[in-house]
């Protein structure tokens, strides 16, 4: 009986180490980009001649729509670009604004 406890006890004590640990991030002085930020990369990446517009074509390549917001809600003019500007004011009414809690 006292194997058994002794096992459980260790069981419990390694467990709950690692939850905290995996809710940590590692620990360490490290920082993570703002939503904004990370929004940001996004759209130069998917943005492939640099021009400071993603067609529809950028778009569908990038595959941005798993993000869940389509082509047409970001272009918000009918254009048929997404400029930076429409980019990031459609991402923050659908993500927050980038601060915490959003």
């Amino acid at each position: 009986m006292k194997n058994i406890f002794s096992i459980a006890l260790g069981i419990l004590v390694l467990s709950s180490g690692t939850s905290v640990y995996a809710g940590s991030c590692g620990g360490g002085d490290h920082s993570h980009p703002s939503k904004e930020k990370m929004a940001m990369q996004i759209f130069e990446k998917a943005d492939i001649n640099n021009d400071g517009f993603i067609t529809l074509e950028e778009h569908d390549a990038a595959k941005l729509s798993k993000y869940g917001t389509k082509f047409g809600a970001y272009d918000t003019d009918k254009d048929k670009l997404i400029s930076k500007n429409e980019y990031m004011a459609t991402f923050k009414r659908h993500h927050g604004d980038g601060s915490k809690g959003a």
